[in-house]
């Protein structure tokens, strides 16, 4: 760490302390605590969920030591960065836990614990070792039950885990198996729900006439009751999805449903029907991400494909989301045009994303420190927005030669039925600052968000973590309330104005009724 902050108190008992007053504060204010890590979100019965503005309840130091980030990089407007460390070789997943500290996995080096003050100041530790395991860490880590979960092409292992643990940890156990017993190279995730349930996918590299769809799967464990020795992925568990290649990080939205992404075929792909000319893989056909709500669904892999826009290419687009056979498994004894298009065999995409920009991770993000504002208020702390509460952020890894990626996004939702809007481009909350297609481009992999809101990202060719945040400004709920106090006060003297025309109108049609009773009168005369 840059610099250590000298107490009379243990570090244990200032970390309780300090999140006994931010428990307090949130809860005044409309906040939950949620699921076995007790996880803060926003009530939404509360006028004001979660809103903590308080000067001092807000991480405003700077590290002493600023770290460079390798690249010239920009977040949108309102927001800023640091680079938190670039100590970690190959950093991908990343969880925090509820001590604040992160944990990153490193398939070069195994876990690190980055322990890190309110101010950014960092310190690095590696807790889990490549050499307790049969096989290099792969890319999935999960935390349950005081344990860490972590994967491998193979298998997942089981450590025993304090909150805020940054020493490294022994007695690795083997809970898992038999994953991907062919491939050495997969790098299988492991995301475990509030309930236990732990899910694991299964992939394939490529795409070719001998791919088993049922190696394309993601099942379903129960990791509270886990067998004396472990699970065999073979004959255990249930299976949440099928046909779905999913790769990079899986997350879990507000109501502990599981989504992950799925990507667009990376092989040239040749339609003469769609177009003769070109490859329609490289520009026209989608990455997915998909929601893995109910058990034993379908979703198409690899029989099936999803148009991003090949209007630019051929007359024979359908737009955004349609579906499309492979080429690779036509033939004359069924239509696959057609079987596509029926749900059963092809549950479509969720939200379809554009091709090459090789999506890693999606993390909903769950109202933590949340703030409200706009550009000239700034925000009243330093976390997300309260109103992208229950809404995806994506990491964009991109592809070396490829402009496309190197960012990270927010997509939008509809709040009432909780859909993805299609028809909104997604927010780009952190890119290179000029289109990158070279060596060295930052590559967007692991997504986090820390107790204060904010967004942790990690960069696995750069070896960098990133930290964004929102400007803060101590004066933006008082400006935000005058601002509706005085719209409040324009509509009363509104209403006001239009009851006086009202009353003068009423007293017009009195004295207009009174002028023809008078007539009338007159006329009977």
């Amino acid at each position: 760490m840059h610099k250590d902050t000298e107490s009379a108190l243990s570090e244990e008992d200032i970390a309780a302390a300090e999140e006994e007053r931010f428990t307090a504060n949130a809860l005044k204010i409309g906040a939950l605590r949620v699921g076995p890590d007790n996880v803060l979100l926003p009530d939404a019965s509360a006028e004001h969920p979660l809103i903590i503005s308080n000067p001092e309840d807000q991480p405003l130091c700077k590290p002493d030591v600023e770290i460079h980030p390798s690249r010239s990089i920009k977040v949108m407007e309102g927001y800023e960065v640091l680079v938190l460390t670039d100590a970690i070789t190959n950093p991908r997943k990343m969880m925090i836990d509820p001590a604040n500290h992160v944990l990153v996995v490193s398939p070069e080096n195994g876990v690190y614990s980055i322990r890190m003050d309110k101010c950014g100041n960092s310190n690095v530790q590696l807790i889990v070792s490549n050499d307790q395991m049969d096989q290099p860490a792969a890319q999935g880590l999960a935390l349950y039950d005081h344990h860490l979960f972590v994967s491998t092409a193979n298998s997942v292992y089981k450590f025993p885990y304090s909150d805020g643990q940054h020493s490294p940890t022994e007695n690795g156990v083997k809970v898992l198996t038999n994953i991907n017993p062919d491939n050495a190279n997969a790098t299988p995730d492991v995301a475990i729900d509030p309930f236990g349930h732990a899910f694991v996918p299964r992939s394939v590299a490529d795409i070719h006439d001998k791919v088993d769809p049922s190696q394309a799967i993601i099942k379903k464990f129960n990791f509270k009751l886990i067998p004396e020795h472990g699970f065999d992925y073979n004959t255990d568990g249930e299976v949440q999805a099928y046909g779905t290649n999913t790769y990079g990080s899986m997350g879990f939205d507000a109501q502990a449903r599981l989504w992950g992404i799925n990507g667009a075929p990376k092989s040239e792909i040749r339609r003469s029907d769609i177009s003769a000319d070109h490859d329609i893989a490289a520009t026209g056909l989608a990455e997915e991400l998909n929601l893995y709500e109910f058990p034993e669904t379908n979703y198409g892999f690899p029989y099936c494909m999803t148009e991003f826009d090949f209007k630019d290419m051929s007359a024979s687009a359908k737009g955004l989301g349609a579906q499309w056979a492979h080429p690779t498994f036509m033939n004359d004894s069924l239509s696959l045009d057609d079987y596509c298009q029926v749900e059963s065999n092809n549950m479509r995409p969720s939200v379809p994303l554009k091709p090459n920009t090789i999506a890693t991770s999606v993390h909903f993000y769950m109202g933590e420190f949340c703030s409200v504002g706009d550009l000239s208020t700034q925000g009243s702390s330093v976390g997300l927005p309260c109103n992208w509460t229950d809404t995806p952020i994506l990491a964009n890894h991109g592809a070396t030669g490829h402009s496309a990626g190197h960012n990270v996004v927010r997509l939008y939702f509809d709040d009432l039925g909780h859909k993805p809007r299609w028809d909104k481009e997604p927010e780009v909350i952190l890119e290179e600052s000029e289109p990158c297609d070279e060596e060295g481009c930052i590559t967007p992999f692991g997504l986090t968000v820390d107790k204060y809101g904010r967004l942790l990202i990690s960069s696995d060719t750069t070896n960098e973590v990133f930290m964004v945040s929102r400007i803060y400004n101590q004066e933006a709920v008082k400006m935000l309330t005058d601002r509706a106090n005085a719209e409040d006060d324009k509509d009363d003297k509104d209403d006001d104005k239009d009851d006086k025309d009202d009353d003068k109108d009423d007293k017009d049609d009195d004295k207009d009724d009174k002028d023809d009773d008078k007539d009338e009168s007159e006329e009977e005369d």
